[in-house]
């Protein structure tokens, strides 16, 4: 009783808030708890980011230092010490990281003849798209990524937007999010892995191999593939599922099993229509996937320690258009402190 006693306070107040009762012409908050749920909707939705660290950000712009180079050891021998000599000069060498917040905006108008025939139905339906589509969308900019804008598009690794036959691409209007920042796909320097056929163990095997230090602890990786190569590795008898780790786990949203002791998510984000090289061709016409292996701690995202620019849903009011408009926005930031921690496995057949 209780708990429905406040999910009716909560629609009372977004009702009086959308029907712009605490405003008249102009712009209002909507109710903390609103955007509260939507923000616990991108977290569930969008597994990068419990999986990812996130840096609190105070300004715009956060250099954060990565290391290029790593401390020596040396043996110290009775002779050495007994003549005093020192043990050469190790410094470890540092780079840095930039991190910069951009800000992901939507607008959206609706009829306020909505708001007659029921608000509830209307407050579920905006609410769970609304949080769907910033999880979606925050994954394919963190995966997909790439500010390349030559040759109209048709150089980033998305390939130019077509209405049928590439609604991954980017332009000007259409998925500009993904020119925010470089993703995993652009970023990853390790060797790649060329398969040229289906998945298989052994392609992990190869990537783990590949990343070097950085694949000391199993934990500390995750593959990531798209849905339709998640149907190829469901078949494989390496795979633990989910099911099989135990009442104790955590298990994220898209997480398909365990691999070699490697944490396997499937996203829909990850594109099914690349060539060999794992970008989209000119013609649009790629038949292959690919997949990502990479240190969990290499990616980092950047939140907004101001509130004002942390997830938040303005409300203006329009009444000659006889209508309002809601405008969700959330600033960000991504980047990658070791791009050699990103292993591609590529020319994977689809099915």
């Amino acid at each position: 009783m209780e708990d429905q006693e406040q999910f009716t306070d909560v629609v009372e107040r977004v009702k009086a808030a959308l029907a712009g009762v605490a405003s008249s012409t102009g712009a209002t908050m909507l109710p903390t708890e609103t955007a509260d749920e939507i923000i616990e909707i991108v977290y569930e939705k969008n597994f990068m980011r419990s999986v990812f660290p996130s840096i609190p950000m105070t300004y715009r712009t956060l250099n954060v230092p990565s290391l290029t180079g790593s401390v020596s050891f040396h043996e110290q021998t009775l002779a050495s010490t007994e003549s005093g000599t020192a043990a050469g000069e190790s410094r470890p060498a540092t780079g840095e990281v930039v991190l910069t917040l951009k800000t992901m905006i939507a607008n959206i108008p609706i009829g306020n003849y909505l708001i007659a025939y029921g608000v509830e139905g209307l407050l579920s339906v905006i609410r769970d798209d609304i949080g769907n589509r910033l999880a979606y969308n925050e994954q394919g900019c963190f995966l997909n990524g790439d500010t390349v804008t030559t040759t109209s598009y048709a150089d980033n690794i998305n390939g130019a937007w077509h209405t049928s036959t590439n609604t991954g691409g980017v332009n000007a209007t259409n998925n500009d999010y993904l020119l925010m920042f470089d993703g995993l796909r652009k970023l990853a320097t390790a060797t790649s892995v060329t398969v040229a056929g289906s998945f298989a163990a052994t392609s992990l095997a190869t990537a783990i191999k590949n990343l070097g230090v950085y694949a000391e602890n199993r934990d500390d990786l995750c593959m990531i593939v798209s849905r339709n190569l998640e149907v190829q590795i469901l078949g494989l008898t390496q795979l633990q599922t989910v099911d099989k780790y135990g009442p104790a786990a955590t298990i994220l949203s898209g997480e398909v099993g365990k691999i070699y002791g490697v944490r396997v998510f499937a996203t829909a984000v990850m594109p099914d229509n690349l060539d060999d090289t794992g970008v989209v061709p000119s013609g649009h016409n790629g038949t292959k996937t690919m997949a990502l292996v990479l240190h969990t701690r290499s990616p980092l995202i950047g939140n907004p320690t101001n509130a004002d620019r942390r997830f938040s849903i303005e409300f203006h009011d329009e009444p000659t258009k006889d209508r309002f408009v809601l405008v969700p926005r959330v600033d960000v930031a991504f980047n990658v402190r070791y791009p050699a921690a990103i292993c591609k496995i590529l020319d994977l057949s689809t099915v």
